[in-house]
C-alpha cells in the first residue's frame, strides 16, 4: 500500500463491504474505517477464519503464549517471527528468528522481506493471509 493510501484509507478488500469477522482479536486499535466498520491496521487472516488486528507494532507470532498472535501448531517454532516498521525501507517488515521450519511468503523462502498487502505468509505448516487495511506508523 502506498504511503498516500495509508494517510487517507484503506484498499477495498475481497468480500462483501461490511463483512464481519466473529472470531476476531483486536490490539490496540485507533479506529474503524466508516465503510466496512473494519478497524484501520493490520490484519492476519488464519484458515480457519480467525481474524487478528493489530494497529501497533512491533507484533511477535509463534507458538509460545507470550507472543502477540499464537499459532498453536508444532511445526511453528516458539518465537518464529517478528513484524515490525522498518525506518530504511518506510514499510511493514516481516523477520525469521532463527525458526526451526522457517519463513515463506507467497510460497519463497525469506529470511526478511516487506509485508505487501494480500500476501501469503506460511511459518512451518501454519499459514496466514495478511492484508494492511491502513496501518500508520507512529513516528
Amino acid at each position: 500500500m502506498d504511503k498516500i493510501s495509508r494517510l487517507f484509507g484503506k484498499k477495498e478488500a475481497p468480500g462483501e463491504p461490511g463483512e464481519e469477522h466473529p472470531e476476531s482479536s483486536e490490539k490496540g486499535l485507533p479506529g474503524h474505517n466508516s465503510e466496512t466498520n473494519e478497524p484501520f491496521g493490520l490484519i492476519f487472516a488464519l484458515p480457519s477464519g480467525e481474524v487478528y488486528h493489530f494497529s501497533s507494532l512491533p507484533i511477535t507470532i509463534g507458538r509460545s503464549p507470550e507472543n502477540d498472535l499464537v499459532i498453536d501448531n508444532d511445526t511453528v517454532s516458539a518465537a518464529h517471527v517478528l513484524v515490525y516498521f522498518d525506518e530504511k525501507v518506510h514499510d511493514v517488515c516481516i523477520l525469521d528468528q532463527d525458526s526451526l521450519n522457517g519463513l515463506y511468503i507467497d510460497d519463497l523462502p525469506t529470511r526478511r522481506n516487506i509485508l505487501h498487502d494480500g500476501v501469503k505468509i506460511t511459518l512451518g505448516e501454519a499459514i496466514l493471509h495478511f492484508r494492511d487495511t491502513g496501518y500508520i506508523h507512529n513516528q
